[in-house]
């Protein structure tokens, strides 16, 4: 398609709001009275001014029965020299007839007909369509027919009344009397071809209308005339609402039903004098969005809430400092016709052939308003071009006056933040491809969230990311205390657990020992015959002081080593609590609240003579200990010292029998005797604690860890709060969408079971046969019950169900008799009760699905609807660049236009599609056209743009109107103007 094959639009800014009065009254009006005194000249030059001043775009030029007045307008205009009315854009016959049944007042119902005043023959076709609107009227004559026509309606008078003699009294009297029946118009209308085609069908809705009409026995007759209504003449604003389904209790549904259609409400000024030119009754103006033309007036039947608004001030955008309004690009290279391209501040859709520059439109705009090139795109315009590219001269001109420029191709505008939000094809294409997880998505969510959210709930952070990591740090610091706490326990409880399993040992070990003492006991009597025997009971004696000395010494040994150990974990609390305090008070959440006297106070005073006293007791306890173990300076002949003992034990040995074999082995079995004596008594004391301390200790501890496991999830259930808090807003804004496709918003545990039983595999020997069944029993038990009660936070089913775990476990059994030969007790007991696989999470859904699980295509109609009304607060213009190749074709229509629709009135929309519905059931309000015609002398082609509204359809011959373009250029464009033209109506006049 090139240049010559589109017909230029009167209108190229497409549909914008212009001001319609469809209700203004001339001299001609023979009813009531029009403009009493007044002469033509005097109510052309009024009319001439007031149209000016209150910037009348469209008028209804009324007359009663008749299209006299309006014949008189048109030649006024037609003249050669000072036409009436320059200013306005269109003129058109509003024909007003009175007619049966009468209202409860006693007057006439009150039906419009305007007409299209295009065709060049218009005024003889609707005056030979009026001859043909007949009224039967009897007289002692007979039965007489008349036309609803000047020398008709002069004949009906005087038959009624032949006292009239002037025609001009004639002809009011017969307007005045002229009155059919509702059902003689419609079927006239019926009959009239060219009329109907050429009209709209209006009914009053005021005491002359069919709210006029008596309650009871006219509901009928009510709902009768409505279906062919094609519009209702009324500025109450609750006849808007009843008429366009949105009256509780009456929804669209049911007026479609009652009536064949929704109807739009239109209004005018009902003049019938100078002052009343262009003021209807409480500035209710009537603005419709449309061009100036029929064709444009026709469009409020299928919009017929979107595309008129009754109020005194034009519908706009809030921010017009925010609308690009033009755009011009220069010394172009041949690239691009060097004129200016005005632009509409709604919906503008940019379509054409591939290759035709829809792209290029799109990343100019882009890059004069700071968005930078990415040089890598491989769909990017700027890009691909940019060997050709260099100059090229980009000007936007915005609302409000201001012009930013960018130079192609490394000069863009130069702001801190681009001034529109561009969704190029290359986003849309990343975010929605199939391997993309949604993470990226839900940064993109959490952004347009962040950015809107109102200064108190941001917190004075710049991201999302950091909003949320400072609500979780302190709940992440009591998890992480709480798993540290639970990995020191199990190195006790391993501790503990050896210590008990060795009992049996112990109990075993001690019997052997004490049948050992008996015999070596059983040999002594024979040996100590040829010993002294007084001698040898004093050394036994001294053994067994020497050993109870030992015994003291290493009691006192280990005292001092624990009070040792403890003076060097109390002084790393002391610097481990200094620095975490001081971490903790220098943290930007912090900070900012705590005041330095609060800091200071908040330094905990570390009593130093604690330290003193207890290295006091450490020196004390070695002194203990020097003396207990003795020497030679302090040596004394009956001392109680180590030393002292030894010396003693020496003597004895030597003064015993002389038989030096004899004596050696009375010695050797002497001391075997006390060694195992003593033994005997350390396995005894050993025995006694494994039961008296050891396994209470055990069950105590295991307690502890019980308690910190289930603390961590109390610590979860405070982090799952803040997140639901956190993400308050951002669920109000997602509730708050009214999309079929809900958005979902829901904060709760993170539980990865598969991942942790995964660990778990290589704990298993799988050579032993019971290995297997009690892998599956465990994996059943997670799935089935224990994943469950952490999903569900409550601390009493993780209690119950981390005892059944443990049992099922059995950890002392599983080592035993599954337990790969690498593993642990330490490994096994931490895997059990690792949290790392629990967290907090929160999921985004969007129809029921995580952003992980959408298919590609649904995954960009949640993109597209976030950015269209989830990002309500920006009201940059919004650039998307050929959405449609990443969406379900099938969800354009339901999912993504009722959202465009919706965000279009709040800010401008640059669309390059080459999808029907995203133009027509969109009701674009501007559509460019993207030509391209290629050039012999260069490589690269020439791009025009030609532009206008969607009911732009002057087509002839040679060229096409916008509407055809559309229907050519867009697959489906036909269909999707059928679909668009049925929506709210049934149309009853075929």
């Amino acid at each position: 398609m090139n240049k010559s094959e589109i017909k230029a639009s009167s209108f190229p800014i497409g549909s914008q709001w212009r001001r319609w009065d469809l209700h203004v009254h001339t001299p001609e009006s023979k009813l009531g009275t029009s403009f009493v005194g007044v002469s033509w000249d005097e109510y052309i030059s009024s009319l001439d001014k007031a149209s000016k001043e209150q910037e009348i775009a469209v008028i209804g030029i009324t007359d009663y029965m008749s299209i006299d007045g309006y014949e008189k307008i048109v030649a006024a205009r037609n003249r050669v020299e000072n036409p009436c009315l320059p200013s306005v854009e269109l003129i058109l016959p509003n024909i007003e007839f009175r007619a049966m049944p009468a209202t409860k007042d006693g007057k006439a119902l009150n039906i419009h007909i305007l007409i299209d005043p295009s065709d060049a023959d218009h005024i003889a076709k609707i005056k030979r369509a009026l001859r043909n609107l007949k009224f039967t009227y009897t007289t002692p004559e007979g039965q007489h027919t008349y036309g609803c026509i000047r020398e008709d309606l002069i004949s009906f008078a005087k038959a009624q009344n032949p006292a009239i003699r002037n025609d001009e009294e004639a002809y009011k009297f017969g307007i005045e009397q002229f009155k059919p029946s509702y059902e003689k118009i419609i079927d006239w209308l019926k009959t009239e071809g060219w009329l109907r085609s050429n009209c709209l069908v209006g009914i009053a809705n005021g005491k002359d209308g069919i709210s006029g009409l008596p309650i009871d026995g006219f509901s009928a007759i009510r709902d009768e005339l409505l279906k062919h209504a094609d519009f209702i003449f009324s500025g109450n604003p609750n006849d808007r609402t009843y008429y366009l389904g949105k009256k509780v209790g009456t929804d669209a549904e049911e007026i479609i039903r009652m009536y064949k259609g929704l109807k739009p409400c239109l209004h005018g000024s009902d003049a019938h004098e100078i002052k009343k030119l262009f003021k209807p009754d409480d500035d209710r103006h009537c603005w419709i969005k449309s061009d100036p033309t029929f064709e444009g007036l026709r469009q409020v039947l299928w919009e017929p809430d979107s595309r008129v608004n009754i109020g005194a001030g034009k519908p706009q955008l809030s921010d017009s400092s925010r609308v690009i309004e033009e755009i011009r690009i220069t010394q172009a290279n041949g690239w691009f016709a060097d004129t200016a391209i005005r632009l509409n501040p709604g919906l503008v859709t940019v379509i054409g052939e591939k290759g035709a520059g829809k792209t290029a439109i799109a990343d100019l705009i882009a890059f004069a308003s700071g968005v930078p090139v990415d040089a890598k795109s491989q769909s990017s315009f700027i890009s691909k071009g940019r060997l050709h590219l260099a100059g090229v001269n980009v000007e936007l001109t915005w609302g409000s006056g201001t012009k930013t420029v960018g130079v192609l191709t490394d000069k863009p505008y130069q702001t801190p933040k681009p001034l529109v939000r561009y969704l190029s094809q290359d986003f849309v294409e990343r975010l929605c491809s199939v391997d993309h997880q949604g993470s990226e998505l839900q940064e993109a969510i959490e952004e347009v969230v962040f950015s809107h959210l109102d200064e108190v709930h941001k917190e004075d952070y710049s991201t999302f990311e950091e909003l949320r990591a400072a609500r979780e740090a302190a709940s992440q610091a009591r998890q992480d205390s709480f798993r540290g706490q639970i990995f020191s326990l199990h190195r006790e409880i391993d501790r503990l657990h050896t210590h008990i399993e060795q009992r049996p040992s112990k109990v075993a070990t001690r019997e052997q020992t004490n049948q050992q003492i008996e015999e070596m006991k059983k040999q002594l009597p024979s040996i100590v015959e040829a010993a002294d025997g007084e001698a040898l009971k004093r050394l036994e004696d001294e053994q067994k002081s020497l050993k109870a000395v030992e015994l003291e010494l290493s009691k006192k040994s280990r005292s001092k080593r624990s009070v040792e150990d403890f003076l060097r974990s109390y002084s790393e609390l002391k610097g481990n609590t200094d620095r975490l305090l001081r971490d903790l008070l220098e943290s930007s959440q912090f900070k900012a609240v705590i005041s330095e006297d609060q800091a200071s106070r908040l330094k905990p005073i570390w009593d130093s003579s604690v330290e003193a006293e207890l290295t006091a007791l450490a020196d004390k306890i070695e002194q203990e200990m020097s003396i207990l173990r003795g020497g030679a300076e302090s040596a004394k002949p009956d001392g109680n010292s180590i030393f002292d003992i030894t010396s003693r034990i020496g003597l004895l040995q030597e003064s015993l029998s002389k038989d030096e074999t004899n004596r050696k082995r009375l010695l050797d079995l002497q001391k075997q005797i006390s060694t195992q004596e003593a033994t005997v008594k350390r396995l005894t004391r050993e025995i006694e604690e494994i039961d008296d301390k050891t396994t209470k200790l055990l069950a105590q501890r295991s307690q502890e860890r019980t308690q910190l496991y289930l603390k961590y999830f109390e610590a979860l259930t405070e982090d799952e709060k803040g997140l639901q808090e956190l993400y308050a807003p951002m669920k109000q804004q997602l509730d708050s969408l009214g999309a079929e496709m809900k958005f979902e918003l829901s904060a709760g545990y993170r539980i990865d079971h598969s991942s942790w039983l995964e660990k778990a595999s290589r704990f298993f020997d799988g050579r032993r046969p019971a290995s297997s069944a009690k892998k599956d029993a465990i994996e059943k038990f997670v799935i089935d019950t224990l994943s469950p009660a952490w999903g569900s936070g409550d601390q009493t089913k993780i209690e119950s169900a981390m005892a059944e775990f443990s049992n099922i476990v059995s950890p002392i059994e599983f080592m035993e008799k599954h337990a790969s030969p690498s593993l642990k007790l330490i490994d096994l007991l931490d895997w059990m009760y690792s949290t790392d696989h629990v967290g907090t999470t929160y999921k985004i859904r969007y129809g029921g699905t995580s952003l992980e699980h959408l298919s590609p295509g649904t995954r960009g109609i949640a993109l597209l609807v976030l950015y269209l009304l989830m990002d309500e607060d920006d009201r940059r213009p919004l650039i998307i660049d050929q959405p449609e190749g990443n969406l379900d074709n099938s969800s354009i229509y339901s999912q993504l236009v009722p959202y465009i629709r919706t965000a279009k009135e709040k800010r401008q929309i640059l669309l390059v599609t080459h999808n029907p519905n995203l133009v027509v059931a969109t009701d674009a309000e501007q559509i460019i056209v993207a030509l391209a015609d290629r050039v012999s002398t260069q490589a690269y082609p020439n791009i025009n743009y030609i532009s206008g509204s969607l009911e732009h359809n002057e087509a002839d011959s040679s060229a096409k109107g916008i509407r055809q373009s559309v229907c050519t250029l867009l697959e489906g464009g036909d269909r999707a103007f059928k679909e668009r033209e049925g929506r709210y109506s049934i149309r009853e006049w075929a």
